[in-house]
C-alpha cells in the first residue's frame, strides 16, 4: 500500500495518471508495462538515438483503466485496460525521427510517451515473431499501446498533435 508521500497525482478533470515514486513499485512497473525488464533501457536507447537526451532518472506513470472523455463531436472514449508510460527528466528534447519526417522540440512528458509507444510497438513485433504461444503477451502489449494513445486523446494532451505526428 502506498502513502501520499509515495504517489503524486496529476489530474485534468479527474485523476488521469499516478506517478510511481516508491522504489518497490518502480521495480515492478517496467516489466508489467513492457513485458520485459529491458523496457526502460529500450526507451532510453530510443531517445539517445532520436533526441538530445543524455541520461537521468526517469518518471514512471500509471494510467488506470476507465479514464474517459469526449474527444470529438459524438465521440466519447475510455481506456479499456491499464497502461502507463515512462518519461525522461524534466525539460525539453529536440526529437528527430527521420522515418516519420518528424523534427520538433517536445516536453519530457511528450518525449516519454513517444518513446514508450515506439518501444511497445517494437516489442509487439518481436513477440509476434516468437510464435502463437506468445499471442496473449503480444495482445497485452497492443492493448497497452492502444490505451496509451487513447489516453493522449482523452486528456487532450497539450502536445497530442506532436505525439501523433512522431509515431505516424
Amino acid at each position: 500500500m502506498t502513502t501520499p508521500a509515495q504517489t503524486t497525482q496529476t489530474d485534468t478533470a479527474q485523476v488521469t495518471r499516478t506517478e510511481i515514486t516508491d522504489p518497490r513499485r518502480r521495480l515492478a512497473f517496467v516489466p508489467r508495462l513492457f513485458a520485459t525488464a529491458l523496457g526502460e533501457s529500450m526507451a532510453a536507447t530510443f531517445l539517445r538515438k532520436h533526441s538530445d537526451y543524455d541520461g537521468g532518472m526517469w518518471h514512471f506513470y500509471e494510467v488506470p483503466r476507465g479514464i474517459s472523455g469526449h474527444v470529438a463531436a459524438w465521440t466519447d472514449m475510455a481506456t479499456t485496460c491499464p497502461t502507463g508510460y515512462i518519461a525522461p527528466p524534466d525539460g525539453t528534447y529536440q526529437m528527430t525521427i527521420p522515418g516519420n519526417y518528424f523534427d520538433a522540440e517536445v516536453s519530457a512528458d511528450a518525449a516519454g510517451i513517444i518513446a514508450t509507444l515506439f518501444v511497445l510497438n517494437q516489442l509487439c513485433w518481436k513477440v509476434s515473431e516468437m510464435g502463437s504461444q506468445y499471442a496473449q503477451t503480444c495482445q497485452g502489449l497492443i492493448d497497452r499501446q492502444d490505451a496509451l494513445k487513447d489516453y493522449v486523446s482523452i486528456i487532450n494532451h497539450p502536445e497530442s498533435s506532436l505525439i501523433f505526428r512522431a509515431i505516424d
